[in-house]
């Protein structure tokens, strides 16, 4: 039995599709998180580039001592 028939009689409507994510509403095309999703989280740009300085800052510190 398929899913149509089942689903008819047990007074269920049909599936609703899902909709597709709109490319003109992400930041970078390959990358999949919209302006929206970003938008909840604002400190996570600013939080990501302190990490990364910090990392850098000791990888440089490392890299002087070392020679």
């Amino acid at each position: 039995m398929g899913e149509a028939k089942r689903r008819q009689l047990l007074g269920v409507g049909p599936r609703k599709r899902i909709e597709k994510m709109d490319n003109a509403d992400r930041f970078i095309r390959w990358l999949p998180f919209t302006k929206k999703q970003m938008s909840k989280f604002p400190y996570a740009a600013p939080v990501t580039m302190a990490i990364g300085l910090i990392l850098l800052l000791i990888d440089w510190t490392s890299f002087n001592t070392g020679s």
